[in-house]
């Protein structure tokens, strides 16, 4: 009698935070971006706070992937980003959602850095706390509420992507208790 090992894939995912340790800022945030009812907004997610409104916006970040160019991009899935937004001083005049994959967005010029492998900073918002607990978008609720997070080390690997000009070394410019790093 012999025992007889089978191969299998468990589906899952590889944690964001480092040993899962963030800590939270005391109170709840009113997003006040508007997503698509559904919108699965991830921990880590880079926001904007605004203490004085208890508000906050997602910062928003594209990572452009291989096969478009610089006036039509290919993104990954999940920038959050909608027509109308800047990427660098090039507007977003559509956003071409059909394949699985993939995103392309029509610039309104070349962008020069759109090209496979850059993060591009969608707007000019620099974050200064994170999404500590992953939320579904809804707007059945009054207003939808965010979890800020800080003083965490993230996978950057795993995260939601980061352009360099958000960080001073390989800490958030905004909140240097924030780390990026590899693992």
């Amino acid at each position: 009698m012999a025992i007889e090992f089978e191969k299998g894939q468990i589906n899952g995912n590889f944690p964001v935070f480092w040993r899962g340790e963030c800590k939270v800022l005391p109170g709840d945030f009113r997003l006040t971006d508007e997503l698509p009812e559904g919108t699965i907004v991830k921990k880590g997610t880079p926001i904007k706070l605004d203490f004085d409104r208890m508000e906050c916006k997602l910062c928003k970040a594209i990572r452009i992937i291989a096969g478009g160019t610089t006036t039509k991009p290919r993104i990954a899935k999940g920038s959050f980003v909608v027509k109308g937004e800047t990427i660098g001083e090039q507007t977003v005049s559509s956003i071409n959602s059909t394949n699985a994959n993939y995103d392309e967005l029509t610039l309104s010029a070349a962008n020069e850095a759109a090209v496979e492998g850059a993060i591009l900073a969608v707007g000019t918002a620099l974050p200064d706390a994170v999404v500590e607990t992953t939320f579904e978008y809804t707007k059945k609720m009054s207003f939808q509420t965010v979890s800020a997070g800080y003083d965490v080390l993230i996978l950057k690997d795993v995260a939601y992507p980061v352009p360099s000009d958000w960080l001073q070394g390989w800490k958030l410019k905004n909140c240097p208790t924030i780390g990026y790093i590899r693992q």
